[in-house]
């Protein structure tokens, strides 16, 4: 399936971030009684990919996989079968799954004393123009890692869920969100944009259901909204261009009843604008959402589930560049923001004229974004990121 000898060194630089943050925290004494296996994503899409593997184990082990069915075909393979001690540097790879039906594997961790199992499942491949129609049974929160572009998570009966992209034989994370199942919109959608993430590709228009939320708790939107609404992408299509990440950004969950003036005008000119800083930039991290409180409207899926009608709209950025030339001062480790509120109106004029500070945007919507910048790069120069903005600067315009 892949050159073993040629992708382990690839991979290791690909992965070497989350590499550093995926170790066992156990140690002495205690680290002998820790066995377990795991990896990132363990519920697989259908295109191919590679996951480092997190092995918790003192000693001596084997690692092995166990595929199921009954003529199982081997459809994934370890780079590794064996090792000493903690380790996170054994890949899982795995092809396109171009069956009909999901498959499943588990990882199997032995060190002679305990035994741990990892399950994997695999969901078949689409190379279709249409979106999913598959959905969950019930909707869980999903754990919270500290990705940069995340916001602070409200425990107020709302779903902290993620989906991932792969890029050329990466598993990475795509986009996170905050669903409302009253409201039936996410609060907001946040993910890291930048030419590598962007990739290449076309529109798909692959209109189709999340399969993380079950049917009754989402908008159905293969045809538009009843009520003279666009389906307004939170995360717009064209921030994801490979095709399987594409067709996501289709999803019910990812859309909000949006005015065609505003969606088509003065949104659409902002959004285009962000993609241009994101090339300018290492990484742009994207906190996109929609404010619902206080609102009386409604639209209309096309099951007849009522979609609140979203009262304003704003994105929150936060930019990093290595060099750290765009820093503000040259003592914010190379970090800036600037963050904008629309009105749910028509509006075609200059995103320009609805810049603020991020500190302001906090103000007016009552979310607290970026909320893993301090531990980065200290409590002060994250306060002076998120209360310093200007439209003059080289990044902004």
């Amino acid at each position: 399936m892949y050159s073993k000898m040629k992708i382990k060194p690839l991979l290791s630089v690909l992965f070497l971030p989350f590499l550093l943050a995926f170790s066992c925290e156990k140690t002495g004494a205690e680290a002998s009684d820790d066995v377990s296996v795991s990896i990132k994503i363990s519920d697989l899409s259908g295109g191919k990919g590679v996951q480092p593997v997190k092995v918790c184990a003192a000693g001596e082990w084997t690692i092995d996989l166990e595929f199921f069915g009954e003529d199982p075909e081997p459809w994934a393979e370890l780079d590794e079968q064996g090792g000493n001690g903690n380790r996170s540097d054994i890949f899982l790879s795995y092809g396109e799954n171009l069956s009909s039906e999901v498959r499943e594997l588990n990882i199997v961790l032995d060190n002679g004393i305990k035994r741990a199992v990892c399950p994997v499942t695999q969901h078949p491949y689409s190379s279709s123009g249409s979106g999913n129609t598959e959905t969950a049974t019930e909707i869980v929160s999903e754990p919270v890692p500290g990705w940069m572009e995340l916001p602070a998570i409200k425990d107020e009966g709302l779903y902290f869920l993620t989906h991932e992209q792969t890029i050329v034989t990466t598993a990475f994370r795509s986009w996170s969100y905050l669903w409302d199942t009253d409201a039936l919109v996410a609060h907001w959608v946040a993910y890291p944009l930048n030419k590598w993430t962007i990739g290449n590709g076309s529109r798909t228009d692959a209109w189709g259901l999340d399969p993380k939320v079950p049917r009754a708790l989402q908008p159905v939107l293969l045809k538009g909204f009843k009520g003279g609404y666009d389906r307004g992408h939170q995360l717009p299509s064209a921030d994801m261009l490979y095709k399987d990440a594409n067709k996501t950004t289709f999803y019910g969950t990812n859309m909000t009843p949006q005015l065609g003036g505003l969606n088509q005008k003065g949104w659409a000119n902002l959004e285009g604008k962000i993609r241009s800083w994101a090339g300018r930039l290492d990484t742009l991290y994207v906190c996109t959402g929609c404010t619902v409180a206080g609102s009386s409207k409604v639209a209309y899926d096309n099951e007849g589930k009522a979609v609140k009608v979203p009262t304003a709209y704003f994105k929150a950025l936060l930019g990093y560049k290595k060099s750290g030339t765009i820093s503000i001062t040259g003592t914010t480790g190379g970090y800036t923001g600037i963050a904008f509120y629309y009105p749910h109106e028509a509006y075609s004029g200059s995103w320009k004229s609805k810049a603020m500070s991020i500190d302001d945007l906090e103000a007016l919507v009552g979310e607290d974004f970026f909320v893993n910048l301090p531990a980065k790069i200290g409590a002060d120069r994250a306060a002076t990121v998120e209360s310093y903005f200007s439209t003059s600067d080289n990044l902004w315009q």
